[in-house]
C-alpha cells in the first residue's frame, strides 16, 4: 500500500516539522508536531511501511492564485498559452515564475503561480529526506469547503482562506473582518453566503474579539467552530480529497521522475489522429500565431503613440528599440537624486496598478512624496480591500516596503492610505 508523509514547517519552530503519515484511504497511521527530521524518519521506519512519498505544505503567501481562459482541450497547447493568459495577474517577470495547472471550471483553468527560486528552495529541503517528493501544496488551498462559500482557518497571527471558486488567501487576523466584508460585497449575492471559521484553542483565546466581530456579521451566515483536529490533519484530508483549488505545484520540470511521461508515448496520439488531426492542429496554431502577431503590432502602435506624444522631437526611436530607449531614460532619471527616487517609486506603483484585474475601478485621490524620508504616499479608493491589498502585495514582491493604513469601508467601496518606500 502507498503512504503519503505530509510535512509542514511548525509555526512556532520553523526548523522543526509538523508531520502526518496517511495511506491512500485517508487513514492516519502516525503524526507529530514540532519534530526534527531525524525523529520523523525514525518513527516512520519503526512502522515498517513501504512506498512512502512526501507531500510538502508551504505558506499560501508564497503562491499566487490565478485564472486562465484558454480555448482548446489539448494540454500541450494549453501549457504553451498559459504564460500569456496569466501574465497580467503576476507581479513579476513571467519567465521567473513556475505555473501549475489545476482543474477547469466555468471555462476557466485554476492556476497556481510561484517564484521559481522559492519553489526550488522548498524542494531542495524536502529532497534531503530519504523519501521521494510527490507533491507540494499551498496550505490555504487544502482547507475543505464542505457546503460553505469560504472556509477560514485561524491558527496563528495569519488567517488562511479557501473560496469555493478555487481561490485562496492569507491575511493578518486583525484585517480579517475587513477582508471578509470585502469578499461578501464582491460576491453580490442576495442570499447571505455561509462562512465556516475554524480556530485552534490557542487562536480562540488570542483572537477572541476578532472572532466575535466575525460572528456578528449581518451579511453572512458565519459559523465559528473550535478545530478539534490538528491543522495539518485538516489539510491532509483536503489534499487526499483533491477538491476545488487543490493544485500540485510539482508539474513540468518539477514533476516527480516516475510520473513524467515517457518520450515514446507522445507518438500514440499521432498514430490515432492521423493526417486530418495534423491539419486541424496546424490550422489552430496558425490562427493562434496570427492573433498574437496582431496583438503585438497593436501594442507596438499604442506604445509609440504615447512615446511620440511625450518626446515629439525624437525621430530615431522605433518599436524595435523603444524598450532600450525608455530604459536608458528611466535610468538617467533615477540617477538624478530626489526626482529619481520619486520617479522610481512612481514607476513601480504604476506597473502594479496595470497588473490589477479591473484597474479602472481603482482611483488615486492624492499623491504625496517626502524627499527627506524617500516615501511615496497614495490616497486610494477601490472596490474592496482585497483590490488594494493586491496592489500592496505586488509592490512588496517587487522588493519595496508597502503598508496599508487608515482603511475605511463605505457603501461605494474602500478607502485607504498606501505608503511606499524603497527597501524591505
Amino acid at each position: 500500500m502507498a503512504y503519503t508523509l505530509f510535512l509542514r514547517d511548525n509555526p512556532d519552530t520553523p526548523s522543526c516539522y509538523d508531520w502526518l503519515l496517511a495511506d491512500v484511504t485517508g487513514d492516519v497511521h502516525a503524526h507529530g508536531e514540532a519534530a526534527e527530521r531525524s525523529e520523523v524518519e525514525e518513527r516512520v521506519a519503526e512502522l515498517d511501511v513501504s512506498k512512502v512519498q512526501i507531500a510538502g505544505i508551504i505558506p499560501a503567501f508564497e503562491v499566487t492564485h490565478c485564472t486562465a481562459r484558454i480555448p482548446g482541450r489539448q494540454k500541450r497547447v494549453i501549457h504553451q498559452a498559459l504564460p500569456f493568459a496569466v501574465e497580467e495577474q503576476i507581479a513579476q517577470d513571467i519567465d521567473s515564475v513556475h505555473l501549475a495547472l489545476g482543474s477547469q471550471s466555468h471555462s476557466e483553468w485554476q492556476v497556481a503561480a510561484i517564484d521559481q527560486p522559492t519553489l526550488e528552495a522548498y524542494l531542495e529541503r524536502l529532497k534531503a529526506w530519504e523519501y521521494p517528493v510527490s507533491a507540494l501544496y499551498a496550505d490555504a488551498m487544502l482547507l475543505p469547503l464542505d457546503k460553505h462559500q469560504w472556509t477560514i482557518l485561524v491558527e496563528t497571527q495569519q488567517a488562511l482562506i479557501h473560496s469555493r471558486d478555487g481561490a485562496w488567501y492569507a491575511v493578518p487576523v486583525e484585517a480579517l473582518s475587513v477582508f471578509v466584508d470585502s469578499l461578501v460585497h464582491s460576491l453580490g449575492s442576495e442570499t447571505p453566503p455561509e462562512i465556516q471559521i475554524l480556530a485552534t484553542t490557542r487562536a480562540q483565546e488570542e483572537h477572541r474579539m476578532a472572532l466575535a466581530a466575525l460572528d456578528q456579521n449581518p451579511d453572512a451566515l458565519v459559523h465559528v467552530e473550535e478545530l478539534t483536529e490538528s491543522p495539518l490533519a485538516l489539510m491532509a484530508r483536503g489534499a487526499l480529497a483533491e477538491g476545488a483549488g487543490v493544485i500540485n505545484l510539482c508539474q513540468g520540470r518539477f514533476a516527480p521522475a516516475d510520473t513524467r511521461q515517457h518520450p515514446l508515448r507522445r507518438w500514440r496520439p499521432v498514430a490515432m489522429v492521423a493526417a486530418i488531426g495534423i491539419v486541424l492542429q496546424l490550422g489552430f496554431m496558425l490562427a493562434e500565431g496570427y492573433y498574437y502577431q496582431n496583438q503585438a503590432q497593436r501594442f507596438d502602435q499604442q506604445a509609440m503613440a504615447i512615446y511620440e506624444d511625450l518626446f515629439p522631437n525624437d525621430t530615431q526611436t522605433h518599436p524595435g528599440n523603444l524598450e532600450r530607449v525608455l530604459t536608458g531614460k528611466l535610468r538617467a532619471a533615477e540617477e538624478g537624486g530626489t526626482a529619481g527616487k520619486f520617479l522610481a517609486l512612481l514607476r513601480y506603483t504604476g506597473h502594479q496598478y496595470q497588473q490589477l484585474a479591473n484597474s479602472d475601478s481603482l482611483h488615486f485621490d492624492a499623491i504625496q512624496f517626502s524627499a527627506q524620508r524617500g516615501q511615496l504616499r497614495l490616497e486610494l479608493r477601490g472596490e474592496s480591500f482585497s483590490q488594494l491589498d493586491s496592489m500592496r502585495t505586488g509592490l512588496s514582491n517587487a522588493g519595496l516596503s508597502a503598508q496599508i493604513g487608515s482603511v475605511v469601508n463605505n457603501d461605494d467601496g474602500t478607502r485607504a492610505r498606501l505608503t511606499i518606500t524603497q527597501g524591505g
